[in-house]
């Protein structure tokens, strides 16, 4: 019996521990020990973060953590004692939150303690323990999804209703932009019942994502925060402009032209919570159309949608891209798209009389209302005058008419008017216009006003003249002048003719004219409907003969009398001087003769002539020799100089005579050549003969005896010598 006693006992505890084994697996907290070594590895990573709290929401607590390192194959334990000293776990697998009821052997009403055990490769990770008493500890709900957005003083406002029974929250935020990271804020404790708010910093050219928790008051310390909110997503404060530029196209035989946009829409970089489709986060872009044109119509800007395509009359309009977002409106950009004016004089027809002036235009469909427009060429825009009337039929024609009194002032100025007709069926829709007529009028009497000015003629040559006048008032208006008619007539014989001239021009030629004939010439300017009226007659007579010289001829002619003029003093000026040398021979002077040259043998004998008893051969009484000394102005002689020379020249009478061959001393050379020696002449010997000028013309002749007769001359100043001029031998 002991031993089966044993066995039986035995087996109670293996069924026993079987069932206790089977029960941890079921029921919530296990109270026996680990299936694992209880020892810590000291590893620094491993679960972290550990919260347990009461779900407000719900009868049941939940514990969260979380892991830091590699997940896979890591398997996590929640450990937890009671104050009874008693342990139980929790084995979660892989997961990091947990949650349970007071039911499953934890005591919430007292504190526990509570950590956790992540079991990988054989190794032990613990995190730091909490003590708490769970049902204090109480966490709240997040924000709901619905959070209203709103700009208030610079600064982003967002706001929510409170969770039921979840009053007096703490609450904060986190936000981030592209790229960066997160940002933690802080909102404040809620004191208002019945919603939460907080006012968070706005980015002015980027987007945000934001996210919110809240938790239990301050009276709680340390208690859970909630998790976090789903991202709100927020735009720039300032949206985006598009890039948009338009194209028109040519208007329309139905009076409407086609508007392109095309337009290039920013991307804006998002943050990562904020990737997919947000409708917080939508930029709209809108069309304010603003009708220029026909101011007194009864609506004139309409706001669109971003189209491509717009469909318009040729009036004109300002397009206005607008973007938006949850804030509000952005820096809009404003395109100007002008009017479309093409002048068709004929298809307007315009009669002004005493009673006022009429209108007729070709008339739409039946019940169409007009508007009329009229400004002043150059006027703005938004200082012309319009009329709308009322809803009119067409006439047996097909036209339309109106007309106005001449007190109402339309279209009285002698101006330029650019008028415009639109139509439409219903005026209250903007894009229902469309164009009619649009052209210029000029108001007033135009064949008068338009009557040329300021005529003038300017010769070009003996046969034609150029016809100038300044350009009418009629052409200021586009279409509106046809051409210019110049007409002249010869004034004796009636003959006339006439010119066409384009409007564009103001000068012509006429030609084939007659030199002595009066003509007369006058011009006018014409309008597709109406002749103008002539200009004032312009009388001229082109000259028979006129002599006009041009500036080349009258240069050449002067350069041909200057170069003639000087040629004559040229010729002049040689004849005289070949006159001069025949009718003037120069005189002969000593140095230039060869009378006083004498021969190398001769020049070597001395003379001795002191008498005339030294000559040889007989002197006749009544053949004497006649000296004429001459003395000219500035010049003379040395009185010693005389006296040698006379004595020089007093031969003997009995003296030979001197060989042809004989050569003269040296001295008496240079006397005899007008060359004398150096010391011949002493200072002040042309002042002595200034003086005594007088008193030697008047000295007699000097006689020499015999056969030889010479006639001595002294030199011009700077001679000394004397030079015989001539022997001569009887």
């Amino acid at each position: 019996m002991g031993q089966w006693g044993f066995r039986l006992v035995a087996l109670l505890l293996l069924l026993c521990h079987r069932q206790g084994a089977e029960a941890c697996g079921t029921i919530g907290c296990c109270f026996q020990n680990p299936p694992y070594p209880d020892a810590d590895s000291g590893s620094a990573s491993g679960p972290r973060a550990l919260s347990c709290y009461r779900l407000f929401s719900s009868a049941g607590y939940e514990c969260s953590w979380e892991y830091e390192g590699p997940a896979a194959g890591v398997s996590h334990f929640l450990r937890c004692c009671l104050q009874s000293g008693r342990c139980c776990y929790f084995a979660t697998g892989s997961a990091t939150k947990l949650q349970f009821s007071d039911q499953d052997g934890i005591s919430v009403l007292h504190n526990v303690t509570l950590w956790v055990e992540s079991r990988a490769a054989n190794r032990t990770e613990k995190s730091p323990s909490v003590t708490l008493n769970l049902y204090s500890s109480v966490k709240y709900d997040p924000p709901p999804g619905n959070i209203k957005v709103s700009k208030s003083a610079g600064k982003l406002r967002m706001e929510w209703e409170t969770p039921a029974r979840q009053d007096g929250a703490e609450v904060q935020f986190r936000h981030r932009t592209p790229g960066s990271p997160w940002k933690l804020g802080d909102c404040g404790r809620q004191d208002d019942a019945g919603f939460e708010s907080c006012l968070c910093p706005l980015e002015m050219d980027m987007a945000q994502e934001f996210q919110l928790r809240r938790r239990l008051g301050p009276g709680v310390p340390g208690g859970p925060w909630s998790s976090w909110s789903s991202p709100v997503c927020i735009p720039p404060e300032t949206p985006p402009q598009a890039e948009v530029r338009f194209s028109v196209e040519q208007l329309r035989p139905d009076g409407r032209r086609q508007v392109t946009l095309h337009e290039q829409l920013p991307q804006l970089e998002l943050p990562e919570g904020c990737l997919g489709p947000d409708p917080g986060m939508e930029v709209t872009y809108e069309i304010h159309l603003h009708m220029l044109s026909c101011p007194c119509k009864t609506r004139a800007k309409k706001t669109l949608r971003l189209k491509r395509k717009l469909v318009l009359s040729g009036a004109a309009y300002d397009l206005t891209i607008v973007p938006q977002n949850r804030f509000g409106l952005g820096p809009n950009q404003t395109r100007h798209i002008p009017a479309c004016i093409h002048s068709e004089p004929g298809i307007l027809n315009i009669s002004a009389g005493a009673n006022g002036t009429t209108i007729h235009w070709p008339a739409r469909a039946q019940g169409m209302r007009y508007c009329i427009e009229w400004q002043l060429q150059g006027q703005e825009e938004n200082l012309a005058a319009c009329i709308v009337t009322a809803p009119q039929d067409p006439d047996a024609a097909g036209m339309a008419t109106h007309s106005w009194s001449q007190e109402s002032g339309g279209l009285a100025q002698k101006a330029c008017y650019r008028i415009t007709i639109f139509a439409s069926a219903h005026p209250e829709k903007l894009t229902s216009w469309s164009t009619v007529v649009s052209t210029y009028h000029f108001g007033g009497n135009a064949s008068e006003a338009g009557s040329p000015q300021h005529v003038s003629v300017r010769k070009l040559s003996q046969d034609s003249v150029s016809v100038d006048w300044t350009p009418s008032l009629l052409s200021t208006c586009p279409g509106v002048l046809k051409e210019y008619v110049v007409y002249f007539q010869e004034e004796d014989s009636n003959q006339a003719s006439e010119l066409h001239v384009k409007p564009t021009e103001t000068q012509v030629t006429l030609q084939g004219l007659r030199a002595g004939t009066a003509y007369k010439v006058q011009v006018r300017a014409d309008t597709a409907k109406w002749r103008g009226a002539w200009s004032q007659p312009l009388h001229f007579t082109i000259e028979v003969q006129v002599s006009e010289l041009s500036d080349l001829s009258i240069f050449l002619a002067s350069l041909g009398s200057f170069v003639s003029i000087l040629l004559l003093g040229i010729f002049g000026h040689l004849s005289l001087n070949r006159a001069v040398r025949h009718l003037c021979p120069p005189l002969p002077t000593p140095g230039a003769s060869t009378a006083i040259k004498f021969s190398g043998s001769q020049g070597k004998q001395v003379w001795q002539w002191t008498s005339p008893a030294d000559f040889p051969e007989e002197v006749s009484p009544h053949e004497a020799l006649m000296v004429n000394i001459s003395w000219e102005k500035g010049e003379g002689a040395d009185m010693g100089t005389l006296g040698t020379l006379k004595e020089k020249m007093e031969l003997p009478l009995r003296a030979p005579k001197p060989a042809p061959d004989t050569e003269l001393p040296l001295k008496d050379r240079r006397q005899m050549q007008g060359c004398p020696e150096a010391g011949a002449l002493r200072p002040g010997w042309q002042d002595g003969l200034v003086e005594d000028s007088l008193a030697q013309v008047t000295r007699p002749p000097l006689l020499l005896l015999g056969g030889l007769r010479q006639a001595p001359r002294f030199g011009s100043q700077g001679e000394t010598g004397t030079a015989a001029s001539s022997y001569r031998e009887d």
